[in-house]
């Protein structure tokens, strides 16, 4: 079930999303400082053309908050990563970003629940996020956190914590045109779609179905990634089969 009954979300429509493998947990510190020091800020072949052109413009080799305590944990989330930043670690992984329409089916499975745990309000012992818009916590929390809160697939963290990168670019009417032969939203925009919500996002924006949107360029304190994995690829053992 995609969509809600919600401006900008609907109609709600049982779709049929072919089976993949994506990560349990965000993309950690930890994990992406590998791509660092494997030298992916200064390897052309995992990087788009526009990617490129914004990474020599920016001269970036690190992400924006790689120095602040507050973000820089291993175990946290990595956030103040670009879309052009994910899509390159993406290329170096041997994997992609989810669709929106991948990337909802995670977070809630097949019965059409708000939230991935169910139906039920958020909580502390589910999600980190800003009741009424004051934060429980003023930075992410550790991705494998508020088991709690798991999707019917086990993915964690779906809701609040850290918004997610998706691949599709962002339009208002995207939700109205989507069928199941049309899952993916190509055509171009300045902007790419983000979900799931963060540790400053009130408990509105925590549903699945919400959607939400960033130019490309942006690196903030509130946006994380998750991967897809081929399914013939076992090298990944965080991937939960979809």
């Amino acid at each position: 079930m995609i969509g809600a009954n919600q401006p900008g979300e609907g109609p709600p429509q049982l779709l049929d999303i072919p089976g993949f493998r994506i990560s349990r947990y965000a993309i950690s510190n930890e994990e992406y400082d590998c791509f660092i020091q494997d030298g992916g800020y200064h390897r052309p072949e995992f990087w788009e053309p526009e990617g490129l052109s914004w990474l020599q413009s920016q001269q970036a080799s690190e992400p924006a908050f790689w120095g602040d305590e507050l973000f820089n944990q291993p175990n946290q989330p990595v956030t103040g990563v670009s879309f052009h930043e994910v899509q390159a670690y993406a290329r170096w992984a041997s994997a992609r970003l989810p669709t929106e329409a991948e990337w909802e089916k995670a977070a809630r499975g097949s019965d059409g629940a708000p939230y991935p745990w169910g139906h039920d309000e958020p909580s502390a012992a589910r999600a980190n996020f800003a009741p009424g818009f004051v934060p429980l916590n003023r930075s992410p929390l550790p991705v494998r956190e508020f088991e709690a809160g798991d999707s019917p697939y086990g993915c964690r963290q779906m809701s609040g914590n850290a918004f997610e990168w998706c691949l599709d670019f962002f339009h208002a009417d995207t939700p109205v045109l989507r069928t199941s032969t049309n899952l993916v939203e190509t055509r171009p925009s300045r902007r790419r779609v983000m979900k799931g919500g963060c540790w400053g996002s009130g408990a509105s924006r925590l549903r699945a179905s919400a959607r939400w949107s960033s130019p490309a360029e942006m690196r903030d304190n509130i946006v994380s990634f998750r991967l897809i994995y081929d399914e013939s690829d076992s090298s990944q053992p965080q991937g939960g089969g979809l």
